[in-house]
């Protein structure tokens, strides 16, 4: 039987878990207290703590305490990081950013796992069955992100971009200890692509970056219009799904201000070029349909009575019908537009 003792606490599981607030800690330290035992266990695989870390560490504080131990069983590490985020999705008070950050690395590990499978295939002898897995064949990944999608309410687009952003929380967070707690509860406040272009930014940049993406939106803006029109500015672009995220920093090379390099002013053309045809402007409109569908099957589920209450319905009728006489709007627009060009031409 497992003691206290014996167990062990891995920083990638904890960084995980949504962290209480003072006052939330005090009350479950208190609430321990009160009756002197745990009332849900802590949860363990191979002696270290999936779920628990609070209870914990008030237990190593108060030894009077009774307390559970539970084992799970798992193959791997990332199996056991798997069901921490599956277990902390199911929680109600995540963050749309926390959320979007479990499902990212759910899905990379889901793919971690699936590969060390394959792998394992590979090196053994095959069979029927196993020339049948799934993980033997290009669509593993896409089965893995349709069955996520289901499983979470989001679309597959959603799942893949989800793990951009939680590579590039992750980044932030090497770069800049700290970072990742900052952008999860919305102390930074960053658009997708900002936080996606950290992990694809040199190494010896990304706390330079973080430092930006600190300061407050507002003084951001202020500062990245101010750059375009100064020639001391260096322009880095970073790739992130087929659109350019420009940067705008003002910083001395070399002990002076330099002007763009032809290599800079390339990247800049070229990122002018990217939002010519348009992919940007159609992946930030791919993006608001998922989260459109994100928030709203995310409310529904945790407020059901939403869709009976008659007074409830009223207003999310109304929405709905202002959303559909703007699609409407629009699809005449379009219509409008094409014969104007047939007209003209």
């Amino acid at each position: 039987m497992l003691k206290l003792s014996n167990l062990k606490i891995d920083p990638e599981f904890s960084a995980q878990i949504l962290p209480l607030s003072f006052e939330e800690l005090q009350q479950l330290e208190m609430n321990m207290i009160r009756d002197g035992k745990l009332t849900d266990p802590i949860i363990v695989w191979n002696k270290t703590i999936l779920d628990g870390h609070n209870r914990y560490n008030i237990l190593r504080k108060h030894s009077f305490i009774e307390y559970e131990i539970k084992e799970m069983e798992f193959s791997s590490h990332q199996e056991a990081l798997i069901w921490i985020c599956n277990h902390q999705l199911g929680r109600r008070n995540l963050t749309p950013e926390r959320r979007k950050y479990l499902i990212g690395k759910r899905y990379e590990m889901e793919k971690q796992v699936s590969q060390n499978r394959g792998n394992q295939y590979t090196s053994a002898k095959k069979d029927a069955t196993d020339q049948n897995d799934p993980c033997q064949n290009k669509s593993g990944s896409h089965v893995t992100r349709q069955r996520i999608a289901n499983e979470t309410g989001t679309s597959e687009g959603y799942v893949q971009r989800a793990e951009k952003y939680m590579n590039g929380v992750e980044a932030a967070d090497e770069a800049a200890p700290g970072a990742r707690e900052e952008i999860l509860n919305g102390k930074i406040k960053a658009a997708d692509r900002e936080i996606c272009a950290i992990a694809k930014a040199p190494k010896e940049q990304r706390s330079e970056i973080v430092a930006e993406l600190r300061k407050p939106k507002s003084e951001r803006d202020k500062q990245l219009a101010s750059s375009t029109k100064s020639p001391s500015v260096k322009v880095e672009s970073f790739d992130d799904d087929g659109s350019r995220f420009l940067i705008g920093i003002s910083k001395k090379v070399q002990g002076h201000k330099r002007a763009l390099t032809e290599s800079d002013q390339k990247a800049l053309k070229k990122s002018v070029e990217a939002s010519a045809d348009h992919s940007i402007h159609i992946a930030a409109i791919e993006g608001a349909y998922d989260a459109f569908i994100e928030n709203w099957e995310l409310t529904f589920r945790e407020y059901p009575d939403l869709l009976t209450g008659p007074e409830n319905w009223k207003q999310i009728e109304k929405y709905s019908d202002n959303l559909q006489r703007y699609l409407e709007f629009i699809r005449s627009k379009h219509l409008k537009m094409l014969e104007s060009q047939r007209q003209g031409g």
